[in-house]
């Protein structure tokens, strides 16, 4: 085939619309071209990810092509005019013609997003170390074709650093969810965009309606997905059936915890089924299941909220071991004070015994003499004479 020149084309590039740029060329007409087609080989990539370069290979009639900046500081890419066979691969190619756009200067980093509950979002953000002391932006969501604006600020030193917008995708004229998150930064020199994949900030809600059920002995788990903002598309559906056809568009985390220990007994990562069965639990212990879910998006790290305890065998009369704990040392307790009440009762209570005939005796005795004696000395006492009347005689010997 006969050596065809091809030119290198003029590149232009100019802002289009909210935080983009359009890159548009032109070249010469080729006329010797034969069979093959013209076409044109566009690559480009962001200052700040050299090796997230993209690359096309279209038919010239497109001679543009619209760049979203986002919140890189600069667009490298080039140009390349050629011809191609019906298959788009180049037989004849140009010289790239190279361009380099600097956007304005972006003074936010460290964006992040979490959707969840459905249809709220919550976002942060930090401000760069060069960023002017005067700098804030404002935060909005792309809603309808239309900004919707924060209306509550996470505030630090009089910076908004952050937003939460409850329940704000029922705003959605025809009842249905985005298959994008789109949130815009404005400022008064610059406004600039990030969009998200919905599956990949989305912290799902746990699994639903979480079945035990036992087979011949083996006990079955069964659940429906969650409800997620990337794969319900209205309110209806929302309290429909479960459609198998989105089994594989989760992955499932199940933990099996005894109940008495609390120690986990069984944990099984990343499963893509809907139904788990388990052939080993013990027949005469309590069990709960818990289960959180995540999507199986390549871009998705954030692992959803855990469904709440659904028990295994919990009509089972399993006697909790702190009952015997408390029980058996207040018996005793009861017991050892029974019988020393018991014991101080009869130790009080006791009478004095009756004394023997002996000692009946012997005391009559000697009541009996003490009366006398005491009879006698008053008889005498009342017998005696004052002195005063008593003559005294003197006698004399013979």
């Amino acid at each position: 085939m006969k050596q065809i020149v091809v030119g290198i084309p003029n590149v232009t590039v100019s802002s289009f619309g909210f935080n983009s740029i359009k890159v548009s060329w032109e070249a010469e007409e080729i006329v010797e071209k034969g069979h093959l087609n013209v076409c044109y080989n566009f690559s480009f990539g962001f200052s700040d990810k050299p090796l997230k370069k993209l690359q096309w290979i279209k038919m010239t009639n497109e001679n543009d092509h619209k760049i979203k900046l986002h919140m890189h500081p600069q667009v490298v890419g080039s140009v390349s005019n050629g011809l191609c066979d019906s298959n788009l691969r180049i037989k004849f190619q140009s010289k790239p013609a190279k361009f380099i756009y600097t956007a304005p200067p972006v003074y936010i980093t460290n964006v992040s997003c979490i959707l969840f509950r459905i249809t709220s979002l919550n976002c942060s953000w930090d401000f760069r170390t060069n960023a002017p002391q005067d700098t804030n932006y404002s935060f909005a969501l792309r809603l309808n074709l239309k900004w919707v604006f924060c209306t509550h600020y996470l505030k630090r030193h009089k910076k908004n650093v952050g937003c939460y917008m409850e329940d704000v995708f029922w705003e959605y004229s025809d009842g249905g969810y985005p298959d994008k998150i789109t949130i815009g930064f404005f400022s008064d020199s610059n406004n600039f965009s990030k969009t998200f994949q919905p599956e990949a900030v989305e912290i799902l809600t746990p699994p639903r309606n979480i079945q035990v059920l036992s087979k011949n002995g083996d006990i079955i788990i069964q659940w429906y997905p969650p409800l997620s903002i990337a794969i319900t598309r209205s309110e209806d559906e929302m309290t429909s059936t479960y459609d198998y056809g989105k089994e594989r568009t989760f992955k499932y985390e199940i933990h099996v915890v005894e109940n008495k220990s609390k120690h986990i007994f069984r944990r099984i990562n990343n499963t893509l089924k809907h139904e788990q069965i388990f052939t080993d639990l013990t027949k005469d212990k309590q069990y709960y299941i818990q289960i959180r879910a995540r999507h199986t998006h390549q871009s998705t790290k954030m692992w959803g909220e855990w469904s709440t305890p659904v028990f295994i065998n919990k009509d089972k009369n399993v006697f909790p071991e702190w009952i015997l704990i408390v029980i058996v040392p207040a018996f005793f307790a009861t017991l050892a004070f029974y019988f020393c009440k018991r014991y101080m009762k009869k130790l009080l209570a006791t009478q004095i015994p009756y004394p023997s005939r002996n000692i009946k005796l012997f005391l009559h005795m000697n009541g009996s003499n003490d009366i006398g004696a005491q009879a006698t000395i008053g008889t005498q006492i009342e017998q005696s004479v004052p002195l005063s009347d008593i003559e005294i005689v003197r006698t004399t010997g013979d």
